[in-house]
């Protein structure tokens, strides 16, 4: 079961107002340019002892600014106050970048202070698959591709995979319980088909270079209808 809060409403930004408090290790995780989109993740305690069962994470979006540290043992996220405000915004240029209703959150942990100027701010608490990039990124009918980072857009992107991790994985295969947090593009050899009126797609073969791709396309493409090639991620 997962939980999910989304703030976006005036109401929910009252001045000094405290929003989220965690105990867990906190890690900046993902940053896409799109939206403007930052994620932080939690999924151990500060003693580091292993995995646990859930894991948290926290989106601001869209960010204006931000002064934000690579980790926090512990988190509290809460609303400015007004001095506070006045006092941050006052340190930052003014270029007519800044949202309208951008509102100013403090983040504290352990005595050090940071902040992040953003429109919105939700989080969510549950069991995050291991294929799962994140819970903020999921499977679009409008993007028919198994989503390969944590948020959507540019950035944000898993490590990518060497042509020799993917073999080792083929041949040896993968750890359980362990995340699937890097990815690499397979190459999908596709064919349309006319047989007694009746057309048909089929894939004829998934290669792990671009080069070898073109060179099969090259091979089927004079017997066939149409021929392409698919980029398709394997997550590994």
């Amino acid at each position: 079961m997962t939980s999910k809060v989304w703030l976006d409403r005036d109401e929910d930004f009252r001045p000094g107002v405290e929003l989220f408090r965690s105990e867990r290790l906190f890690a900046l995780w993902s940053y896409s340019a799109t939206y403007g989109q930052l994620l932080l993740r939690a999924d151990q305690m500060p003693e580091g002892r292993g995995r646990l069962p859930t894991t948290i994470e926290v989106l601001f979006n869209p960010v204006d600014a931000v002064q934000i540290q690579a980790a926090y043992r512990g988190l509290v996220i809460r609303c400015a106050t007004r001095d506070e405000a006045t006092r941050i915004c006052g340190d930052i240029s003014d270029d007519g970048y800044r949202s309208e209703n951008a509102r100013v959150l403090v983040l504290e942990s352990e005595g050090v202070t940071g902040h992040v100027i953003t429109v919105n701010v939700g989080w969510c608490e549950g069991e995050l698959s291991d294929v799962q990039p994140s819970f903020f990124n999921t499977f679009s009918p409008y993007d028919p591709m198994w989503p390969v980072k944590p948020l959507s857009g540019v950035g944000g992107e898993l490590d990518i995979a060497s042509p020799q991790k993917v073999a080792d994985a083929f041949l040896t295969g993968l750890p359980e319980g362990v995340r699937r947090e890097r990815h690499r593009y397979l190459h999908l050899l596709t064919a349309l088909t006319e047989q007694d009126g009746r057309r048909r797609w089929h894939n004829l073969g998934v290669f792990l270079t671009e080069k070898d791709a073109e060179e099969a396309k090259r091979l089927v493409e004079p017997h066939v209808t149409m021929c392409g090639i698919e980029l398709v991620p394997v997550v590994l």
